[in-house]
């Protein structure tokens, strides 16, 4: 990031998910779950803290998880800071602190190797990655937040799409390495804009 303020459009795309967090389990209150190692193995420790975050569902069942996401809001509002002018806009899956602590933390809590899903996350250490959804309500409020599909529709996607696939028409006799490329953005827009898919993704604004 640059060092100095300026006017322009700063994008996160898929970063804020990737940024460390603090994980809290219900068990006869919020704790927090620190990793301590054990016998050559990585467990976790709950321990009781200080203050709670705001942010934690007052109403939680035994054994409910939630994360915080306090990189992800120092990040945006350092990097919304450096903007004089301008946006930041945000490209993530995002949840609610509520809806983590309702669902199974292994569906907002994952790891992935080799562009799969990986295993528990004290596990295979250095050879997964680790990744959580962003709770939204954790960030400073947006500007603006609808999904990626609305987003790429709103700038213009459908219009790339017929510019690629009128381009592949006038040269699949003869076909190049250009028109192959606009060939693939129809195949491409199709995956950004899945509604069951990464079209689902939120895109959260925040504009000076």
């Amino acid at each position: 990031m640059p060092d100095h303020r300026f006017t322009g459009v700063v994008i996160a795309n898929e970063l804020l998910d990737n940024l460390p967090f603090r994980l809290f389990v219900q068990d006869g209150g919020w704790q927090e779950a620190y990793v301590a190692h054990d016998n050559a193995r990585f467990v976790e420790r709950l321990v009781t803290p200080a203050e709670l975050p705001a942010c934690l569902p007052m109403a939680a069942t035994h054994g409910a998880r939630a994360a915080v996401n306090d990189s992800a809001r120092v990040w945006v509002e350092s990097a919304s800071a450096l903007l004089e002018r301008g946006r930041l806009v945000m490209f993530d899956y995002c949840t609610t602190s509520a809806a983590m602590a309702q669902r199974p933390w292994r569906e907002w809590l994952r790891t992935y190797a080799g562009h799969a899903r990986g295993v528990h996350y004290l596990s295979a250490v250095g050879e997964q990655d680790i990744t959580v959804e962003v709770a939204i309500d954790q960030l400073p409020p947006p500007s603006h937040v609808t999904t990626q599909a609305e987003f790429l529709r709103t700038h213009g996607i459908e219009a790339l799409v017929d510019e690629g696939r009128a381009a592949w028409q006038r040269s699949a006799p003869t076909p190049d390495l250009a028109a192959m490329t606009m060939r693939s953005r129809v195949s491409e827009a199709e995956a950004l804009l899945d509604p069951d898919g990464l079209g689902a993704f939120s895109v959260a604004e925040w504009r000076r």
